[in-house]
């Protein structure tokens, strides 16, 4: 009887035992799955939330989805800039400019910025003669300017380029001039010029004198100058090209850039540039 009664006693434990296990089985099999679909959903969404640059642009532009870049992105973008030496796009011209535009390019995508930012951040770095697609450029600026404080210096130069037309070889050196004016509400600061070539200098003519000579070489132009225009003040930016730069068989169609750099916050380079046409 005792025995009996022990070996269903027994037989009962074992059937709860197996039970509880089951049970126990089944509630971790239903979080292993709940888990897994967790990852599923949110895992994209949360590895995606890399640190945004810092700097120019933070904010992205209306219409531009945020993400960050690859480096293979980061090549495809070279494509839409203009290098200045050359009108070729950054990614295809071998010069120092493109090169240097490559890099800042590649500084942003490193430090995990979205296609927005890095849009932006030429903009404001290069201006807006550094796109080749106008639409870009002019939402790009639309944007920065609607969060840019009113009272800030704006850099305006006028004209935007010059036809020098035709012009023989033996006048040797050719001069001409642009305006240069602070259309803001607050001072103007320029700090440096520079050229697209060694044929071309500039300086620089305000009411506190002339500026040194700047050219192409970037580590050569002068690094301790600036000069400040007040609201409304002009001055003179003054372009010397030198026809026999390339040699006594230098003709054809030639066009050059000069860059003014100050403290524009919606750009800190304006382009502006010559055409001429150099005969025998």
């Amino acid at each position: 009887m005792g025995i009996g009664t022990s070996t269903v006693d027994e037989e009962h434990s074992s059937r709860i035992s197996k039970r509880s296990v089951g049970i126990i089985g089944a509630v971790v099999m239903v979080l292993i799955v709940a888990l897994a679909a967790g990852l599923f959903v949110f895992g994209p969404a949360l590895s995606s939330q890399r640190p945004r640059i810092s700097g120019p642009g933070p904010v992205p532009a209306s219409g531009m989805p945020e993400s960050t870049l690859s480096k293979s992105d980061a090549a495809r973008l070279y494509e839409a800039f203009v290098c200045p030496c050359c009108g070729k796009d950054i990614g295809s011209c071998t010069c120092g400019m493109a090169k240097e535009r490559r890099w800042f390019i590649d500084q942003h995508v490193d430090k995990g910025a979205s296609q927005d930012q890095v849009y932006r951040a030429m903009f404001q770095a290069y201006g807006g003669s550094a796109f080749f697609d106008q639409a870009l450029v002019d939402q790009v600026r639309a944007d920065l300017v609607a969060e840019l404080p009113a009272d800030r210096p704006v850099l305006a130069v006028e004209p935007a380029e010059i036809d020098l037309g035709k012009v023989p070889m033996e006048e040797q050196v050719l001069t001409t001039t642009f305006t240069v004016r602070n259309e803001g509400q607050s001072d103007l600061t320029i700090t440096s010029l520079y050229t697209t070539c060694g044929c071309t200098t500039a300086v620089l003519e305000t009411s506190q004198g002339s500026s040194p000579i700047f050219g192409a070489n970037l580590a050569e132009n002068p690094s301790d100058w600036s000069a400040v225009l007040v609201p409304g003040e002009e001055a003179r930016l003054v372009a010397t090209f030198d026809l026999t730069f390339h040699g006594p068989d230098a003709t054809g169609a030639f066009r050059r850039a000069i860059f003014i750099v100050s403290d524009d916050p919606l750009s800190s380079s304006k382009e502006v540039s010559f055409v001429v046409e150099v005969t025998k």
